[in-house]
């Protein structure tokens, strides 16, 4: 780059790139180097060889530089193509990889396509990124679609996610549920979701939802919804400590019994044992020695 021509720079790039000796920062080097020089479609195959040569997990950081200057290249007056683009790189991606693709896709459907076609894209990331980014997921097309349609439209992607999470995730988006309700104007609904989600929060470990629902009743309720939360309170509390029992008798009895397998196991080894040395003298150590 610093001493040949453009020309003689492309074709040792290009013979690294053939002898596979290419590293991905050569790869990304060599795609600037032709956008520096206005070369951009053949900027955009050099990423595309990077990405064949490489795999995954470094293919997943071409892939974002790549459809990054995409876009930023054409904008929306290639979104067909951009939208293959994408597809591309979903189709062979990861899960534990897949959240930045869904990102940036649904971000340019809404800078440069259809809001809708934004929303469909962020409703497949959540099924299509790892099972610890799911309710993170949800609740970011939960946000997007607020932002886009208004926060009704949010009542779906909430229960389809309270539905489809653990019981972690379902109290985070079921307490973000029952605030937009709060938005909403809708006090009774949101009630009904803190009940709901109380099933998931045991008192002495999770206060978060017990502190949210006993302001939600000072400031929206009365007295006799007050008590109804305290009597749930109890009620979910008593579970706990009779789930917290129960396990503790189950491991104690599992530990009987592996104490039972593991002398018997030791009285069948002794006994193989004899077995195989039956001529051994046993010698009762009580003895006396008063003959001698």
């Amino acid at each position: 780059e610093a001493t040949g021509t453009v020309e003689s720079c492309r074709a040792a790039y290009e013979r690294m790139l053939e002898l596979r000796i290419a590293t991905p920062q050569v790869v990304v080097n060599y795609a600037a180097f032709l956008e520096e020089h206005q070369y951009f479609e053949d900027s955009f195959r050099a990423y595309e060889r990077g990405i064949d040569l490489f795999g995954y997990p470094v293919a997943i950081e071409l892939w974002n530089i790549y459809l990054r200057r995409f876009a930023a290249r054409y904008g929306g007056t290639k979104i067909e193509r951009a939208r293959d683009l994408f597809e591309q790189a979903l189709e062979k991606c990861p899960a534990e990889y897949a959240r930045a693709i869904f990102v940036a896709y649904g971000r340019l459907e809404e800078e440069h396509g259809l809001a809708r076609r934004a929303l469909r894209v962020y409703e497949r990331a959540t099924q299509g990124v790892q099972g610890s980014e799911r309710a993170e997921m949800f609740r970011f097309y939960a946000a997007r679609t607020a932002a886009l349609v208004g926060a009704a439209a949010t009542r779906a992607i909430y229960e389809r996610g309270i539905e489809a999470l653990g019981d972690s995730g379902a109290l985070e988006l079921a307490l973000e549920y029952a605030a937009v309700e709060l938005q909403l104007g809708e006090v009774d609904r949101a009630r009904a979701l803190y009940q709901y989600a109380s099933q998931f929060a045991d008192p002495r470990t999770d206060a978060r939802l017990w502190a949210a629902w006993s302001e939600f009743e000072v400031a929206h309720g009365n007295e006799d919804t007050f008590r109804e939360m305290l009597r749930v309170k109890r009620s979910v509390q008593a579970r706990f400590n009779t789930d917290a029992h129960y396990l503790a008798a189950l491991e104690i009895d599992g530990q009987r019994k592996r104490a039972v397998r593991a002398k018997a196991q030791a009285d069948a080894a002794a006994d193989v044992q004899a077995a195989a040395n039956p001529d051994e003298v046993a010698i009762d150590l009580d003895d006396d020695d008063d003959d001698l």
